[in-house]
């Protein structure tokens, strides 16, 4: 009883400075009106901290602060040169002002009573959620809350949270990355800013949240657009957000989005901001063969893969730079990336050959709903690259739904005659459905494909100037012969482009009008394209 006597007398007197403060079992704490008690080392506690003065945290180290559950009534103040660490479960009852420092939660809960305020806070102070630590709100309502909370301390990503729903005990804590699944998976690396936040519910449903997130540039990984982002949930079959539901994000640094009507903190609550990593998956695996590529091959069914080899292939997709309206891309194709590993060779038909540019479109006309800009692999395989720089076998119109379909998809390609599916699939967010455009030309709308010998079909190639037929006389611009004598190669019939061109109807890695025999492109869109007939056209149907 002596230590627990001691403690009481410095109660009474409410005033003081400790190096470290240990309130025992069964002790009592009082901090009287207008006192202040400094602690400058750690805090263990066994008991309610009583009374309506100050504790004032103001040590030059790493204060280590373990309530073990027990309650904190006066005004806590953080005043600390380095940070304040949980190391126990807290609950403020009245209200925590920050100075200077920040709060570690680390693997334990810090609780703010349903009358309890916070202050203070910005991006040099804030509760940094290292762990599994939440900050909890208790009895959450109508009135906006702000969770300043960053996951360490570098990175301050606070969250505001209105519950419209049934009053309730609400958890945040941020997180350093976002997950392939939710919590769990690779991070993605862009696309996406670099945070994601938990929330949770103490009572399953009746949730109607409001969110609002913040984040700054440097929280933006690459690729992330933030005219068109929005806050998307993991529902525990992936990721849930339409292009539909996407907006410009608010202020210019700090930046912010919002989002209502959340009822489901399910599957850990993971919500995330960006763009096509966190959208509802559709996916569909095209198979193709690109006339070009696939001429003069010694294997059916293999395109040679020469822009690849000479380095040529574009690790930003090439379509929105075109000089040409013919490629416009929709919902959230546009500005694809890929990493330089993906080009890596690996002595099969999965070399990559070039980008294409894939559509999907609506049932009711075809008209275009949304865009991507994928890969297209020697045995003809159209693959897409994930948020976390994978290679993945099948094209990700993201941020469209299966209940609008069913859809017709559609693969184009810069300087070739596209093809489309002649039916609507039934594309699916889970699993893929493949389409084989090589096995006849009737596997294409109004069988418009080239025939490649061995019973293969693929793509028109000769399309020099990107529109949406093959020509070799007349039309003026329209002309592809023009087009690669004119605009390709400066009108000198001499001239060898040897860099990534619309020019190069053979895809060998160079555009030329004459001379080396099948070299030639000019000889190889009126020979082998055309049949030799020069009045030929051949016109995409779509």
């Amino acid at each position: 009883m002596k230590r627990n006597y001691l403690l009481l007398f410095f109660a009474l007197l409410s005033v003081g400075s400790y190096a470290q403060l240990t309130i025992q079992n069964g002790a009592t704490f009082f901090i009287q009106p207008g006192a202040t008690v400094t602690v400058q080392g750690d805090i263990t506690s066994n008991a309610n901290i009583q009374g309506t003065g100050i504790l004032l945290l103001k040590g030059s180290a790493l204060q280590t602060v373990n309530m073990n559950g027990f309650s904190i009534d006066p005004a806590v103040q953080i005043e600390i040169s380095n940070n304040v660490a949980l190391s126990g479960t807290a609950i403020i009852n009245g209200s925590l002002a920050f100075t200077l420092g920040k709060v570690q939660l680390s693997n334990f809960d810090l609780t703010l009573a349903a009358a309890a305020t916070i202050s203070g806070f910005d991006n040099s102070k804030y509760f940094m959620t290292n762990g599994t630590g939440r900050l909890v709100k208790n009895s959450l309502g109508a009135v906006p809350f702000i969770y300043p909370v960053g996951f360490d301390g570098t990175t301050y990503n606070p969250l505001t949270v209105t519950q419209n729903g049934t009053v309730d005990n609400i958890g945040v804590r941020c997180l350093p990355s976002v997950l392939q699944n939710g919590s769990a998976g690779l991070p993605f690396v862009k696309e996406v800013v670099d945070a994601s936040w938990a929330v949770s519910e103490t009572v399953v449903g009746g949730s109607n949240l409001a969110m609002t997130s913040q984040w700054a540039g440097t929280d933006e990984l690459p690729g992330f657009n933030s005219i068109k982002t929005g806050l998307s949930y993991y529902d525990g079959v992936g990721w849930a957000m339409t292009n539909l539901v996407t907006i410009a994000a608010g202020g210019a640094g700090p930046y912010t989005i919002s989002r209502s009507n959340v009822t489901n903190l399910a599957n850990g609550g993971i919500f995330a901001v960006g763009q096509r990593p966190v959208l509802t998956a559709l996916l569909a695996s095209p198979k193709v063969l690109l006339q070009g590529a696939h001429q003069s091959t010694p294997t059916p069914g293999l395109m040679r893969d020469d822009l690849r080899v000479v380095g040529q292939v574009p690790l930003v997709e090439p379509y929105a730079a075109l000089p040409t309206a013919s490629f416009v891309h929709s919902a959230s194709g546009g500005g694809e990336t890929i990493p330089s590993s993906v080009l890596a060779t690996t002595g099969t038909g999965n070399d990559i050959v070039d980008w294409v540019f894939a559509e999907l479109r609506r049932s009711s006309d075809g008209a275009v709903v949304a865009t991507r800009s994928v890969l297209i692999e020697r045995d003809g395989d159209v693959v897409d690259v994930d948020g976390t720089n994978t290679k993945v076998p099948y094209v990700n119109f993201a941020g469209e739904t299966a209940g609008a379909g069913p859809y017709y998809v559609a693969i184009r390609h810069r300087n070739h005659v596209g093809v489309r599916t002649p039916g609507t699939l039934g594309l699916s967010r889970t699993v893929t459905t493949p389409w084989d455009f090589t096995t006849g030309a009737a596997q294409a709308m109004s069988s418009i494909q080239a025939s490649l010998g061995s019973g293969l079909f693929g793509m028109y190639g000769g399309n020099a100037n990107s529109n949406n037929s093959t020509r070799y006389t007349g039309g003026g611009a329209i002309n592809d012969n023009a087009y690669l004598l004119n605009t390709v190669l400066g009108g000198v019939k001499g001239t060898i482009v040897t860099t990534y061109s619309l020019g190069d109807l053979n895809m060998n890695g160079s555009a030329r009008y004459t001379g080396g025999g099948l070299l030639n492109d000019n000889a190889f869109l009126l020979n082998v394209v055309l049949g030799g007939v020069k009045g030929t056209i051949i016109t995409q149907p779509f």
